[in-house]
């Protein structure tokens, strides 16, 4: 894509969470802030972009512990005035027996080279609806059915809308892009509005298949929304209803996933592993694999950004420069770690009553607590850890992150953590932070020694978090999953947990012993010796950290397939088929 003066908008981006800033509660995780990642690249590139989400002006969760570790969920108020500019305008969204209104807020993204890519949020909260849709924009993933169709009918056809509103019509879109299937109604939405514009039902598909981008990013199927049409038939206007492709629905549910694939032309996963899942869940469907990045002047540390600027300035406005850091004398990247650990520590120890050291090797934890994620991997057996390492050295572990308020199984894991933290206070130090947010993620990716992650293969579609530890000069420690398998290489840039994914047995008993064993093995015979007695070796694997995969798993990298895998093949799509004058002609026709 070029940068266009034309009024064209080069990506319309839809998303139900976005993380921007950490203080504003817009976002819940690994999700939100990939999109927010995604916005300021786009900003950064100077495309003509803007995103729409949802005002959660009461957030996702803010989270307190009791004494035994059991979650407290308050509301995350955050004071939307104190970031967005409301504009003068609201936008009417259609249901079935009503109309809801939502104003619309603001929010400007500034790239470094100066251009700007606008966020809109959609804010049900006004005096002109009833009491219940005065909330519907409130809550992220809160609510029942009812209420997530609701959100996801003013996330979809809302957006439409307010695209309408701003004179981007589908004419002036080149790409709607839909961040997982949240957003499904844009595609329902955009057929109920052209399908008269063309003389056949298949010309209209492809014509909108020519504009939507669709990413997955979950292996999971309880990941993939799904609604009883019981559920659905109250929400929807019934002349969007009756325009529900039949093959979306099974069972007498309405499958989101579905929904968007059916009107994308365009769908990608967000892994090579992710997309192989993925094209095994829906067979009929060709995934593209654009695995995730983050993006780098979000997620580098401040300590490491000076030492960037000094010897590879070019870092800022190309990433794949970090390559270059191999020049970077190995004691100046030891020093710039232990200026971030410090901190990291100091912070540890100020909100915690359990006393970390800097000369201790420390692990970091941070993620959605959720079963298949296996959090209490690593404390399978504290006591047996300790006997392997006590000839070695100490090992600390961070825990940090959120279980959804209705997953009792992820607050269960939780549980499970603190009660590991009361009962085992010897050579292995424990703690779990609360209430995590961007602003903790910074001190923890820059800070700690060694990124663990330990989820059930096959089950994580990417994860983002061991890319930002890896702009730090953060090894991982992973299972096969995710983005993983492409940035792995033993000893060189991490380690492995178990065994190969195509050789993995899943979610047995057995597998999880052989994880343990490897994972305790991997720490005791491998990677604390490396640290605490051969301190060289472990600089060669933090400084290849950044420079192999660091240079790589970033948005720049990520945008750029964006372009020539996505975006640009559904433009030539577009062109090529001649669909746009067919538009054009029929559309003024009628």
């Amino acid at each position: 894509m070029k940068k266009n003066r034309d009024n064209l908008l080069d990506v319309a981006y839809f998303s139900m969470e976005v993380a921007i800033e950490s203080d504003m509660a817009t976002y819940s995780g690994g999700l939100g802030v990939l999109a927010g990642d995604t916005l300021k690249t786009f900003a950064d590139f100077g495309y003509t972009a803007l995103g729409i989400t949802l005002l959660h002006e009461h957030g996702y969760v803010e989270q307190e512990f009791d004494s035994e570790g059991s979650q407290i969920y308050f509301p995350e108020t955050w004071g939307k005035e104190n970031y967005l500019s409301k504009l003068s305008f609201t936008i009417k969204i259609p249901f079935k027996d009503r109309f809801v209104v939502c104003a619309v807020w603001q929010y400007e993204i500034t790239g470094q080279f100066g251009d700007k890519v606008l966020v809109y949020f959609l804010d049900s909260n006004v005096p002109q609806n009833n009491k219940y849709d005065r909330i519907l924009t409130s809550y992220l993933y809160g609510g029942d059915a009812q209420y997530r169709i609701c959100q996801e009918q003013i996330l979809g056809s809302g957006g439409l809308i307010l695209l309408e509103k701003l004179k981007y019509n589908s004419e002036k879109v080149r790409v709607y892009h839909l961040n997982e299937g949240h957003a499904s109604f844009v595609g329902l939405s955009l057929y109920q509005q052209l399908r008269n514009c063309f003389n056949t039902q298949e010309k209209v598909l492809e014509y909108i298949n020519s504009k939507l981008a669709f990413t997955t990013h979950t292996p999971i199927p309880a990941g993939h929304d799904r609604f009883m049409m019981t559920d659905v038939k109250k929400a929807l206007p019934k002349d969007l209803l009756k325009l529900i492709p039949k093959e979306t629905l099974k069972g007498g549910k309405l499958c989101m996933t579905r929904l968007s694939l059916y009107f994308s032309g365009a769908v990608n996963g967000v892994a090579l592993t992710h997309e192989k899942v993925t094209e095994k869940m829906f067979p009929e469907y060709d995934v593209i694999p654009v695995t995730n990045g983050a993006y780098h002047l979000e997620w580098t540390h401040p300590e490491f950004k000076k030492l960037y600027d000094k010897y590879i300035p070019e870092w800022r406005q190309d990433p794949s420069f970090l390559r270059r850091v191999l020049d970077i004398p190995g004691n100046k990247i030891w020093k710039t770690h232990m200026k971030s650990k410090k901190k990291l520590i100091k912070y540890v120890n100020t909100i915690s009553s359990n006393k970390f050291s800097e000369d201790v090797f420390t692990l970091g934890y941070a993620r959605r607590f959720t079963s298949y994620k296996r959090p209490t991997l690593i404390l399978d057996n504290l006591e047996k850890l300790e006997k392997m390492i006590f000839s070695v050295g100490r090992l600390q572990i961070i825990f940090t992150g959120k279980s959804h308020p209705r997953d009792k199984q992820g607050a269960d894991l939780i549980k499970e953590v603190f009660q590991k933290i009361q009962k085992h206070k010897r050579k292995i130090s424990i703690v779990f932070l609360e209430d995590y947010n961007m602003k903790m993620a910074i001190k923890l990716v820059g800070g700690v020694d060694a990124w663990l992650n330990t989820p059930l293969q096959k089950h994580e579609a990417s994860g983002t978090s061991g890319m930002k530890a890896a702009f730090n000069a953060i090894p991982h420690l992973s299972v096969l999953d995710g983005w993983w398998p492409e940035g792995w290489v033993e000893g060189v840039t991490g380690w492995s947990i178990g065994t190969n994914l195509n050789k993995a047995k899943l979610d047995d008993k057995a597998t999880w012993n052989s994880e343990v064993t490897d994972l305790y093995n991997k720490l005791s015979k491998v990677i604390l010796p490396l640290y605490y007695q051969d301190r060289t070796s472990y600089i060669r694997v933090m400084k290849n950290a950044i420079a192999l995969n660091g240079s790589y798993f970033n948005t720049y990298r990520m945008m750029n397939e964006y372009v020539s895998k996505v975006y640009f093949p559904l433009g030539k799509r577009f062109v090529g088929n001649n669909i746009q004058n067919e538009y054009s002609k029929n559309s003024n026709e009628k």
